[in-house]
Formats: structure tokens, C-alpha cells, sequence
């Protein structure tokens, strides 16, 4: 871990990795370099003519994605989900494109990039709890690599917890993309330390929340009307520190280019001394609720390939992922 808590090259690194380990980072980096071989504009029309394609021919995680759209929007029509579908790639092409650039944005570039909503919001939570952080409760809406970096260019000070990848070489190759001036890195393994001392330091927690996870690490709790298992660990954290919780949530602008970052207003965190484990669940519904509410304005801008709901409570049935 290097300074500002970026990932560092390790030595031997590239060495001792696998070969398949190596390909993949290999193709990574051709890949990104080939992207910025146009302009950042053009490069957003063929991310977004990506995007389409890759749903025409069926690529990974496009069954994943319809069988997740089927489940959040049983009522909409096929032709409803598949526009959803579409806009979705879309944006992830998009987010591939802009991903490539993101180590060159300066902070002036980043700022004219990403506007910020709902200060009043943050500045209300910030003196609910003087000299102390916030949780922002985020989740892979809009291009999410934009949030932690365009929040520290506004001179926000942000931790970002993070899921390490099983590849250290694209891990790292991540890491140096999201640059090491803007926003701190933890890995979620080892973050329960360094995410109190950054709620002490008064930074923004930055914890996205809307993904699947071990049974032992979670409770079920709804997700558009069906049981999800969601992370318990942000909730214990905001009920063990007291600071308060903020959606957060970095969306598109219809011109594709810029994007608006919408503080919401703080959730209300339950406390109940005699049933602790059932005030726990109860604020993980809620933080999960928030997720869901917000894709529900948008959802075309969330990222549908994740198997949401690939973890169900005993005797539940597993949807039909590839």
C-alpha cells in the first residue's frame, strides 16, 4: 500500500503470477490502449456501439442480466426490458471508454465532468456529528469509477472500500487507473480498521452496497420484492460509530458526456438495545431500500450483469443464472 492508500507494484510481481493471470492483464492493458487511440468523445460512441453489440451476439452476463430484469420488473413488457437492457450496455461501454482515460483527468477536468447535488445534504450530516465522517452509501449506477474520484477533486476527502480482484495484475492495473491524488483505496478484507480511523479522520466512507455476498457476511432483506442477501458490515459500522449515512449516487446526463453526483438526504438508522440483531437487519432493509429506489429513477444506468440474487435463504429456489 503505497501513499494515499494506493495499490503498489509489488516486487516480483508480474513474475510470480499465473499465466492465465498474465494474459488477462496483457489484454487489459492492450485493450485500454486501444481505446485511447481516439479521442475521449469518439471513444464514448464505440464504447456505447460496444455495448449494443454485445448484447446482439449474447456476451457474458447478458442472460444474467435478463433473468435480473425479469425478477426487479415482472409487470414491464419484453420490449420494456430490453430497451432497459440495451441503455445498460450502453453505459457500461461507456464506463469501459471513460475508464481508459481516467488517470489523465486533472481536477479541473474532473470538476467539469462530474457536478455535485445536495451539498445542503452532506453539510446537514456533517453537523449532526461534528469532526466526524459520513457513509456514503453508493452502489455501480451511472460510472461509479467517476464517483470517488470526482468527489475528491471537489475537495471532499474519500475512502473507498473496495473488493480486490483474484488477479493481482488487474488489480493493480485498476488501481493505477483510478490514479493515486484523488481518493484513498482500502481492500474489503482488511478494511474494518481503516474504515474507523477515515470516519475519525472526518473523510467520506464510501461503501457500494448492491451486490451479492457470502451467507455469513449478510442477511436477507427485500430487493424488488425478493429476497437478497446484503452486506451487514456498513450497517455495523454506522450503528458501532454513530455517524451518519448518506446515499450517494453518480448518474449520467442525457448528453452522455458529464455526469451529476445527488447526495440524498440522510437515512434514519434504528437503535433498539434490546433486539440488536433485529435493528441491524432493519438498517440494512433500509440501505438497501435506498439502492433500490434509486434504480428505480434510472434503470438503465444500474449494472444489471451482477447475479443479485444468486444467494437464497434455505429452500428457496436459485434464479436460472448462466
Amino acid at each position: 500500500m503505497g501513499a494515499g492508500g494506493q495499490l503498489t507494484s509489488e516486487p516480483g510481481l508480474a513474475a510470480t503470477a499465473g499465466y492465465f493471470d498474465k494474459l488477462a492483464a496483457g489484454g487489459a492493458r492492450a485493450v485500454l490502449a486501444a481505446i485511447r487511440l481516439q479521442s475521449p468523445e469518439r471513444a464514448l460512441e464505440s464504447g456505447a456501439a460496444l455495448g449494443r453489440a454485445w448484447v446482439r451476439a449474447g456476451g457474458p452476463r447478458v442472460a444474467d442480466a435478463r433473468v435480473n430484469l425479469r425478477i426487479a420488473f415482472p409487470e414491464a413488457s419484453e420490449a420494456k426490458r430490453n430497451e432497459i437492457l440495451r441503455a445498460s450496455f450502453e453505459n457500461l461501454g461507456r464506463c469501459l471508454a471513460e475508464f481508459a482515460f481516467l488517470s489523465r483527468l486533472n481536477d479541473d477536468e474532473l470538476r467539469g465532468r462530474v457536478r455535485i447535488e445536495g451539498l445542503d445534504n452532506y453539510d446537514g450530516a456533517r453537523a449532526s456529528k461534528p469532526g466526524s465522517g459520513a457513509v456514503a452509501l453508493t452502489a455501480h449506477i451511472g460510472n461509479w469509477e467517476l464517483f470517488g474520484v470526482a468527489m475528491a477533486a471537489h475537495g471532499y476527502p474519500l475512502t473507498i472500500v473496495h473488493r480486490e480482484r483474484q488477479n493481482p495484475l488487474l488489480d493493480e492495473i485498476v488501481m493505477g487507473q483510478r490514479g493515486s491524488g484523488h481518493a484513498e483505496n482500502i481492500a474489503r478484507g482488511n478494511a474494518a480498521r481503516a474504515a474507523l480511523r477515515a470516519l475519525r479522520d472526518g473523510r467520506f466512507l464510501a461503501m457500494p452496497y448492491d451486490q451479492s455476498c457470502r451467507p455469513g457476511e449478510g442477511v436477507f432483506v427485500p430487493f424488488f420484492d425478493r429476497l437478497a442477501i446484503s452486506r451487514v458490515a456498513p450497517a455495523r459500522i454506522a450503528m458501532k460509530t454513530g455517524v451518519p449515512v448518506l446515499p450517494c449516487f453518480l448518474r449520467r446526463e442525457p448528453d452522455g458526456f458529464h455526469h451529476v453526483c445527488r447526495i440524498r438526504p440522510m437515512l434514519e438508522m434504528v437503535e433498539d438495545k434490546a433486539n440488536p440483531l433485529a435493528a441491524l437487519v432493519e438498517n440494512v432493509a433500509r440501505m438497501t431500500r435506498a439502492i433500490e429506489d434509486e434504480i428505480r429513477l434510472a434503470p438503465e444506468q444500474w449494472s444489471w450483469i451482477h447475479r443479485r440474487w444468486r444467494v437464497q435463504p434455505p429452500g428457496e429456489p436459485r434464479p436460472a443464472y448462466s
